[in-house]
């Protein structure tokens, strides 16, 4: 068996986009591609088309896959390639884009996705050489190669281009044993959070996700998109291009949430946006459900008599229409009348040059100028989100980590010292400085009551002068008020969280990462000299 992938990225994104142009009858052109990248000849192979299986026809699935068989020098592997949205081509792409990702509704492509990986894996499955399977996807593809990726959970690497996420809600119901996982750790619980369902994800294809790898194009306006449920499974981001360029727009987000957090005002808006977000993925779930997947997909050849049969006859169309209106006065009302979904036009508009940069053809261009910086993605406990960082300051944030539980604890033991020793002994010596000054006031009663005198008090009784010949105090203390120690075992309780938190996060890291970089040993050096000294800690 190979040790590694016999194709490099540049040759797999360039297979990826030949994949546009249908792989079937291509074999000497990616001859050519390996030749020119590589100097070297490729093994045999043999193509399996989509479009030669008659598969996904009806759904706009589009894919293909390779596979390389050498006994003699122990190569089997088998890479899948599933093209993405081509909306001047099929606009079936379009609506899974909607139905399947955003509102997760629509299952049918990657259906098919895994009949054509079914039937293609029972033709190679008689080898007696462990097969290797590489996955790469552009855009929809990307969350079709992912899903399948997930579901089967056999590959070594997959790679997502300008991929669009997975939907955990999706999920669940295309893999049951995921399903069941969810509804154990939840309870039960029927409608529980897209939010909870992606941390659980995040656990159940921890292994999935280490094979798992993103390739984005920075300003590209897929990645920038997040809805409830949806999910960049992976620990590794390359970005592409400049680097500098503005991110797109996330319709999936509140554009004024740190407002929304103390102006009322926004507060009200942020819910007017987000119910139109909500509203909009609802109603192209509605879509799915009184909409024929056929007239869909024919909108763009036959719009012009589609809308005349609506005119003639409304009442074969009320699924249509209920449709539009749903998703037109979701649209209108929530989201154009919002001031945050104004500037998110606005915004959109003045960034539409940036949505070319999605197509597959940057991701070559880019790759090749090896313009590209990679980031590892971490899942942070503390916020519940995706984070990137790139590999340098990744290690100066474990190291910031390690130095910060190591003030931290330090910190924890003084307070501790403080409330269980110095508190106690400053009231002993209160007490006692107290008592001595009581007993001397004791020693000498008739000093006392002079002293008293001069402070404004009077013993004269019947206008004659007693003489104290004895006084007494009441040498009992009221123990300490828990008022006093309650502030500093407050701040010790949230020193504690905070050291927590911080020691989750370097077993995590150290937990992902090892397994990541196993195969880029001088990272995988760098990383175990990490653990060392971080170990100590």
């Amino acid at each position: 068996m190979s040790k590694g992938p016999l194709l490099d990225e540049n040759v797999r994104n360039k297979i990826t986009q030949l994949e546009y142009k249908d792989l079937s009858g291509k074999e000497d052109k990616i001859r050519m591609i390996y030749k020119k990248e590589t100097g070297k000849e490729l093994p045999e192979f043999k193509i399996y088309s989509s479009k030669d299986m008659k598969i996904g026809k009806k759904s706009g699935f589009d894919g293909a896959a390779i596979h390389f068989y050498d006994k003699k020098n122990k190569i089997n592997q088998i890479y899948y390639i599933f093209r993405g949205t081509e909306p001047a081509k099929d606009f079936g792409d379009v609506v899974y884009d909607a139905l399947g990702i955003g509102a997760g509704k629509k299952n049918n492509q990657i259906q098919d996705a895994k009949e054509m990986y079914d039937r293609i894996e029972k033709k190679i499955e008689k080898s007696d050489l462990k097969v290797d399977r590489y996955g790469d996807g552009h855009s929809l593809g990307g969350n079709l190669i992912v899903t399948l990726g997930l579901i089967t959970k056999n590959f070594k690497d997959i790679r997502g281009l300008n991929d669009a996420p997975v939907n955990v809600k999706q999920l669940m119901k295309i893999d049951a044993q995921f399903g069941k996982y969810v509804f154990a750790k939840s309870g039960g619980i029927k409608d529980i959070p897209p939010k909870d369902v992606v941390n659980l994800a995040n656990v159940y294809y921890k292994k999935q996700k280490a094979t798992i790898s993103h390739t984005w194009v920075k300003g590209e306006p897929m990645h920038a998109q997040s809805f409830p449920g949806s999910w960049y499974a992976g620990n590794k981001v390359t970005m592409l291009g400049d680097l500098d360029t503005e991110e797109m727009i996330n319709i999936g987000k509140y554009p004024f949430q740190k407002e929304a957090k103390w102006n009322p005002v926004y507060m009200i808006d942020q819910f007017r946006y987000n119910l139109g977000v909500k509203t909009i993925l609802g109603g192209l779930g509605f879509v799915n459900d009184h909409v024929k997947q056929e007239t869909l997909l024919d909108l763009p050849n036959k719009s012009e008599q589609y809308l005349e049969h609506i005119k003639k006859y409304p009442f074969l169309h009320l699924g249509e229409i209920k449709a539009g209106v749903a998703l037109g006065a979701a649209g209108g009302v929530n989201l154009l009348t919002s001031p945050g979904g104004f500037l998110q036009v606005y915004k959109g508009i003045s960034q539409r040059d940036q949505a070319k940069l999605h197509g597959i053809n940057y991701v070559v261009k880019y790759t090749e100028a090896n313009a590209m910086k990679t980031y590892y993605q971490v899942f942070d406990s503390g916020s519940q989100e995706e984070i990137l960082l790139d590999y340098e300051q990744m290690k100066k944030f474990v190291y910031y980590c390690a130095n910060a539980i190591k003030d931290k604890e330090a910190n924890l033991n003084a307070l501790k010292q403080y409330l269980h020793s110095e508190i106690n002994e400053v009231f002993e010596a209160k007490k006692k400085k107290l008592k001595m000054k009581i007993s001397r006031e004791e020693a000498s009663p008739q000093s006392f009551m002079e002293k008293a005198d001069k402070d404004g008090a009077t013993l004269a009784w019947f206008g004659q002068k007693r003489v104290a010949e004895k006084v007494t105090f009441d040498k009992t203390f009221d123990p300490l008020d828990d008022s006093v120690f309650t502030p500093v075992e407050e701040i010790i309780s949230s020193i504690q969280e905070e050291v927590t938190y911080y020691q989750k996060f370097l077993e995590a890291f150290f937990q992902n990462f090892e397994k990541m970089m196993e195969a880029d040993e001088s990272v995988a050096s760098d990383i175990k000299s990490m653990k060392e000294v971080v170990g100590g800690i």
